[in-house]
Parts: C-alpha cells; sequence; structure tokens
C-alpha cells in the first residue's frame, strides 16, 4: 500500500502492465498530488511508451545536474545539496531502466 495522491485513478486490476508502470513511477518519485489546475501530467500506458518517457526524463535530469554543476559556487550556496539531489533522481531513473530490462544504462 502506498499513497500515490489524491488524484490517482487506479488501472483496472487485470491490466498488469499498466500496474507495473506505476509501480515503477512510484519507485522513481513519480506521485499524484496537484492543485488540480493541470491534472497529473503525463501516464506513459505501455512498455515502450515508458522506455521513451524514462529516457526523456533522464535526459531532462542530466541537464539539470550539468546546469547545477556549471553554476558558480559563490552565485549557488547549495551546490552541493543540488548536486545530490539530481543525482539521486538520475540513480532512481537508470535503475528504473535496468530492472525493467530496457537496456543498459
Amino acid at each position: 500500500m502506498a499513497d500515490l495522491g489524491k488524484d490517482f485513478k487506479a488501472p483496472k486490476k487485470t491490466a498488469v502492465k499498466e500496474w507495473k508502470i506505476i509501480e515503477s513511477l512510484f519507485k522513481t518519485g513519480k506521485y499524484f498530488h496537484t492543485c488540480g489546475c493541470d491534472g497529473i501530467g503525463y501516464i506513459p500506458k505501455n512498455p515502450n511508451d515508458y522506455k521513451i518517457y524514462l529516457k526523456t526524463i533522464l535526459q531532462s535530469y542530466e541537464e539539470s545536474l550539468i546546469s547545477c554543476q556549471n553554476k558558480p559556487i559563490e552565485e549557488f550556496t547549495d551546490k552541493n545539496e543540488e548536486i545530490n539531489y539530481w543525482s539521486d533522481k538520475i540513480q532512481k531513473i537508470k535503475t528504473e531502466i535496468t530492472d525493467n530490462k530496457f537496456e543498459e544504462v
């Protein structure tokens, strides 16, 4: 049992592939809490879409990490904390890519 958020809409019990994607999304830190303005965002419906989603998110996180690393410490006092934040998120995505056998990262 996990708190996925008030906006979570569960797939049918028999939708095994969709449940696997939801479980994997949860492991990467995806929750379904919103203010109701924009909805819960994109949720992949099949393994191929999920593979593309993970790779897109990974690329975005890696770009954020590089951007953070390139800022001078004088301008960015929480730089090390931010680097650790993005590094942790990147590792979670890489783990899910490997666990789902999408490819070695």
